[in-house]
């Protein structure tokens, strides 16, 4: 089950990147964006969610960004959608590229 962190700002630019791995009906994910965005039916795209809002937490790291935070529950928002059957989770955000194959190799050593 991959969960994707995206920002809405760059959807139409780093769909894209998504749309080069992304297998329909054979891969299973969702994309978490942090606001609403148009979509087309049939794109090849994964499932579209809106993340939960992050602006109440404190961040204080000042070498970091703020967006770190919602990347990093990602993998918690996916958790929580109570997939049946899932083996692992697989976290990346709007431009990684996965080799789906390498990764379902590694994952099922």
């Amino acid at each position: 089950m991959f969960g994707i962190a995206a920002s809405s700002n760059l959807w139409e630019k780093r769909k894209e990147y998504i749309k080069v791995w992304w297998r329909p009906k054979e891969t299973q994910g969702v994309v978490w964006l942090d606001k609403r965005v148009r979509t087309r039916r049939n794109e090849g795209l994964p499932e579209i969610r809106i993340s939960g809002d992050t602006r109440g937490f404190k961040y204080t790291n000042r070498q970091g960004q703020r967006s770190a935070l919602r990347i990093s529950r990602v993998v918690s928002e996916t958790l929580r959608l109570g997939v049946k059957d899932v083996r692992w989770f697989v976290m990346g955000d709007d431009d990684t590229v996965f080799m789906v194959e390498n990764v379902v190799r590694i994952l099922n050593k």
